[in-house]
């Protein structure tokens, strides 16, 4: 997102929906993607906004993964 936030800001005359379209085009196949689909943002700032919120959720996934991952590790430890 921000490579792309630095790109689209170099280009003169950009056109917002056009910037939309190629962004929503190179994002990989998941939720984030099933989302726009289902209602596509507004604006650049909506898209922007609602990725941040996205990429907090799965790293919050991700944490909660390896904490429940250490917490087996551990508990298979114990019973040994």
């Amino acid at each position: 997102m921000e490579r792309f936030g630095r790109v689209a800001l170099s280009i003169r005359n950009l056109i917002s929906e056009v910037a939309m379209h190629h962004m929503v085009t190179a994002l990989r196949l998941g939720p984030f993607v099933n989302s726009l689909c289902k209602r596509p943002a507004a604006n650049l700032d909506e898209l922007r906004e609602r990725a941040t919120k996205f990429m907090q959720l799965e790293e919050l996934l991700c944490f909660k993964s390896q904490i429940r991952a250490e917490e087996e590790l551990i508990e298979g430890i114990r019973r040994r």
